[in-house]
């Protein structure tokens, strides 16, 4: 169960109370992510976010070395090729083994594989969640058809991670995951650093005193939604930690709303090198067919 405190920017999951503010750590490496996550703990993170692809846990798992485990919330996502039973299952090994911890608070399907079908990646992960390895089950980069179809398996879904920021948001999905209490992770809440020069963005922050890059979190904040922003600067760690502490009016939301609505997302395509086309245009049908390989 996750309850919000959406005005102070705190969270209760599972009666455990976080910081809605989450620290990403794409794309550290190395002694740099050990440093940024180290800091970033220092500042009062709670919430850290990595996933298989960015070969970075045991640099996380030292910068984690003496703290309480508890206080933490740590979410990981397996990769796109990953989603078979025994693959998944020994991703999640291999994610605890080299993060030195017994479970996961979050487990994610980093994107969607419609060729693996949906009730058998669940079915795994959520065997995994029985045995104590992963308390919550979430999906990446995916869209309400996906959630839709992913629904109907039964197994709880808590969370979806997302792109989400003032240049871009999928309502639509946003209210699908409302009206089925799934909260909503943003990636790439500052646009990838675009955002920390914006105009509008700067010029709304004036009247609180905060910078652009604060603006986007409070935004993302407000919508009830965690944001994920990485950096490697303790004064960007500690400016992004910063967003919690004032509230946007109801015109300022709406105005940032509208050109959100209008923005486009990051694609992901064999083109790029990323070794699959997305799937944001799949219709419901097209997501996890029934002649998936079995």
């Amino acid at each position: 169960m996750i309850e919000l405190d959406v005005k102070k920017a705190q969270c209760k999951i599972d009666g455990i109370a976080y910081p809605m503010i989450g620290f990403g750590t794409w794309p550290s490496t190395g002694d740099t992510c050990k440093k940024a996550v180290s800091e970033a703990i220092k500042t009062g993170y709670r919430i850290i976010d990595t996933a298989t692809l960015y070969k970075n846990f045991e640099p996380i798992a030292k910068a984690l070395a003496g703290h309480d485990r508890r206080e933490f919330y740590l979410i990981s996502k397996v990769w796109h090729d990953q989603h078979l039973p025994d693959d998944l299952t020994k991703d999640l090994e291999t994610t605890l083994a080299e993060l030195k911890i017994d479970y996961l608070d979050a487990y994610l399907l980093h994107w969607p594989n419609s060729a693996v079908p949906i009730e058998k990646t669940l079915g795994a992960m959520d065997a995994l969640k029985r045995k104590g390895k992963i308390r919550q089950i979430g999906l990446s980069n995916v869209t309400a058809n996906h959630l839709k179809k992913a629904l109907k398996v039964g197994v709880p879904i808590t969370w979806v991670q997302v792109e989400m920021h003032p240049d871009f948001c999928d309502f639509n999905l946003l209210e699908f995951c409302k009206r089925h209490s799934i909260h909503l992770q943003a990636w790439r809440p500052l646009g990838k650093g675009a955002l920390k020069d914006d105009v509008m963005l700067a010029e709304i922050g004036k009247k609180y005193k905060k910078s652009a890059c604060q603006v986007a979190l409070r935004w993302i904040l407000q919508h009830g939604c965690f944001p994920l922003p990485g950096s490697k600067s303790k004064e960007h760690i500690q400016e992004n930690f910063d967003a919690a502490d004032f509230f946007l009016s109801r015109e300022e939301m709406e105005k940032m709303d509208k050109r959100a609505s209008k923005g486009t997302r990051f694609r992901a395509s064999k083109e790029i090198g990323m070794g699959f086309d997305d799937e944001f245009d799949f219709t419901y049908e097209e997501c996890w067919p029934s002649h998936s390989i079995s």
